[in-house]
């Protein structure tokens, strides 16, 4: 599709009565429930779950470290407070503040998300005995088996690096 036929595409979409409809809802649920567009569609995607899911292509983010990146995410992209993100995170919300305002002064702009064929559950980062690298890494391990060269490229994390957190983790297993 060129670049002038996936504009008309857009535009017709957007004309849609369907595309209003659903725009009116999304606009009525975030007054009616204090909630974000993205806290929205991310209820559309998982709608059984309570659970919120991180998508792996965030964690493509140079230069940040993953508790930076996660609370990056969910500040910006889900629209958390501070306090909310450490209840989920198992930390005190002081530490998350410091830890936001370390991933901004190091990175100004959002982190690239998309769809990803991986995403994390937040649960697993609460576990205080793992570091959030280590979970990320054996949640992506252990449950689909992925390589170590996988996992780093999907991280973006050197693959010795990967290998040699997993083995943390499986000592302290």
């Amino acid at each position: 599709m060129s670049v002038k036929n996936s504009k008309e595409y857009l535009k017709s979409v957007k004309e849609d009565s369907l595309f209003r409809i659903l725009k009116l809802a999304i606009d009525e649920l975030k007054e009616k429930y204090d909630v974000s567009e993205n806290e929205i569609l991310q209820l559309i995607k998982q709608p059984d779950s309570k659970e919120i899911l991180i998508p792996v292509s965030v964690f493509e983010a140079r230069n940040l470290s993953s508790l930076e990146i996660v609370c990056k995410y969910l500040k910006e992209e889900l629209d958390f407070g501070y306090s909310k993100i450490a209840s989920m995170l198992n930390r005190d919300s002081r530490t998350i503040w410091t830890t936001y305002q370390n991933a901004l002064s190091k990175r100004k702009e959002r982190l690239p998300v998309r769809d990803s064929k991986f995403y994390i559950p937040i649960s697993i980062l609460a576990n205080r005995k793992l570091s959030v690298l280590e979970a990320i890494v054996s949640y992506l391990k252990d449950n689909f088996n992925l390589r170590y060269s996988e996992i780093s490229a999907l991280l973006n994390r050197d693959e010795r690096n990967v290998l040699a957190v997993y083995n943390r983790f499986r000592k302290k297993k």
